[in-house]
């Protein structure tokens, strides 16, 4: 929604990853973008963007177009939201939006020196408990591990917040270190520690979907089995040699051609 625009610098994305989505900056844009994958087969997209200084994704900007695009053509729509308020989250909301995507921190410090934000915990609960009172049909919380230059920071926390919530959904992504961010040259998680938060996560929130996404590091991916194991219900593009061990010890694989936030 922004191109390459964002108000912030973080420590692990330095607006990196905004270079690698297409830009609709204008709502005329964003229609004619989704009408274009719906003619080319697609079935739904991420809508995201960089923020404003405040940490808002100014999305309630494109509400209209939203709300034609879902009246217009079967496509999904996984909305990745900031720190927005209540009057907007019900725009939003009204506007058809499938799925919202929140991330969730558990540590002060992380928000303020990882992110550069004069924000706090609560304004990010703030955000579940509004899409919750709007009605949003999906609300899936993201808890990046060791977004804290690979550190453990908060996250056990972010989990304990979210027990009485009961999300359909928890995403779990971790750090990857990125060329040209300030953490480039930091240590992702270890498998340990993500198998510890995962772990957490399941024992907290025994209804909960807990799915490990596509925005982690993926140099080392042999404790991947060991993680589904540990209380997963899926990963987003597993390597081929864990699909092939969980299959000869006797799980059920199935394969989904959708956005983690909406299985």
């Amino acid at each position: 929604m922004t191109g390459r625009a964002c108000s912030l610098n973080c420590k692990h994305c330095s607006r990196k990853y905004l270079e690698g989505m297409a830009p609709a900056t204008t709502p005329e844009d964003l229609v004619a973008m989704a009408e274009a994958l719906a003619e080319r087969g697609a079935k739904g997209f991420l809508l995201s963007g960089g923020v404003d200084p405040s940490g808002k994704i100014r999305l309630a900007n494109f509400a209209p177009a939203i709300e034609e695009i879902k009246s217009t053509t079967d496509l999904r729509i996984n909305a990745h939201m900031g720190l927005t308020p209540l009057n907007e989250i019900e725009d939003l909301v009204r506007s058809g939006i499938d799925s919202f995507s929140v991330d969730l921190y558990g540590s002060n410090e992380t928000i303020h020196e990882v992110l550069g934000l004069r924000a706090r915990i609560e304004d990010y609960v703030a955000v579940l408990e509004g899409l919750r009172e709007a009605g949003a049909p999906i609300i899936a919380p993201h808890i990046c591990i060791g977004i804290h230059g690979g550190e453990l920071k908060g996250e056990f926390s972010a989990i304990e917040m979210l027990n009485g919530f009961n999300p359909r959904t928890l995403v779990l992504i971790s750090l990857i270190p990125t060329k040209g961010t300030e953490y480039a040259e930091a240590a992702p998680p270890s498998q340990k520690a993500i198998l510890s938060v995962i772990a957490k996560a399941r024992a907290e929130l025994p209804k909960t979907k807990i799915v490990l996404g596509c925005m982690r590091s993926k140099m080392e991916r042999s404790a991947e089995a060991d993680f589904v194991k540990s209380g997963l219900d899926g990963i987003v593009l597993p390597s081929k040699s864990t699909v092939e061990k969980l299959r000869r010890e006797g799980f059920s694989v199935r394969k989904q051609a959708v956005c983690c936030s909406l299985i």
